[in-house]
């Protein structure tokens, strides 16, 4: 599966979108920071995305493929030659469900810990800790503010223009968006709006990684990503996690691409995510 963090850069992406059009576009990205270290190749055409997790020698190790069409999303684990693939609603309940599992327990990890032990895992979790006691379970959205810079920069030979997302009045991420790089012409926006309004229901509001999805739900947010594609993204939350394009180029890609290898076996997302825990 790819990793949680890795997945919310991609969802942040792809609200960007205006219209439909033929030529495909394949992108290639390197993440660097906050364990995560690595490259991604994303491809888009005719309302299917395919983001791809590449190994150090260059071949791949999971992929995740949204079809707008089919409303469907495809995970693939190379290593394990295995995939699922499930309807948009399907996937969010159950990696909502996950999600909050997985917040439960460590509430309950931290429930009897001391206050300089709660402080320490609060830095290494960069202060996105639930919170122990009656507040427990209370949550409010952040006010997300966007800020254009003035900062200008050329991100592999793109124009990219800078921008900062700010969460409360605190720095949330950095962005710097190219207008030279249509490729969200690609995906149908009212398709691609029902599809992403699903996954956003499973993204958490509270806990540990509120965080790292500050700003997905705002207008402002969907409005910055319509300028153009992300060359350059960082967080600012604590992470300090970057995903950096390294080259974008228009392409036809071939169908086979957005389709899982024949010779793999299919499982459900319950099983793929049981054996990735």
């Amino acid at each position: 599966m790819i990793p949680y963090r890795s997945l919310s850069f991609i969802i942040l992406g792809i609200l960007a979108c205006t219209s439909q059009a033929s030529a495909g576009w394949v992108i290639d990205q390197a993440v660097k920071g906050s364990g995560e270290g690595g490259k991604q190749q994303i491809m888009l055409q005719a309302n299917q995305m395919k983001t791809v997790v590449l190994a150090p020698d260059g071949k791949p190790e999971a992929a995740f493929i949204m079809d707008l069409n089919a409303e469907t999303i495809t995970q693939v684990n190379y290593q394990e030659r295995s995939y699922m693939t499930a309807r948009v609603q399907e996937y969010a309940q159950i990696i909502q469900g996950a999600m909050k599992g997985a917040m439960g327990e460590m509430e309950k990890a931290m429930k009897d810990m001391s206050p300089e032990e709660r402080q320490m895992m609060e830095q290494m979790m960069g202060s996105k800790m639930p919170q122990a006691g009656p507040k427990s379970g209370a949550c409010r959205e952040p006010r997300i503010e966007m800020r254009k810079t003035g900062q200008e920069a050329k991100i592999a030979g793109y124009k990219a223009v800078g921008y900062e997302v700010l969460a409360d009045g605190k720095p949330q991420s950095e962005l710097w968006i190219s207008k030279d790089i249509p490729a969200w012409k690609e995906l149908d926006p009212k398709k691609l709006e029902r599809v992403m309004g699903e996954l956003v229901k499973a993204a958490p509001r509270c806990g540990p990684a509120s965080g790292r999805q500050a700003g997905m739900g705002g207008d402002q947010t969907w409005k910055l990503a319509g300028e153009g594609y992300p060359v350059k993204t960082v967080d600012r939350s604590g992470s300090g996690a970057t995903v950096e394009v390294t080259k974008a180029e228009s392409r036809a890609v071939p169908a086979s691409e957005f389709q899982p290898p024949a010779n793999f076996a299919r499982k459900t997302l319950s099983e793929m995510m049981g054996h990735e825990r």
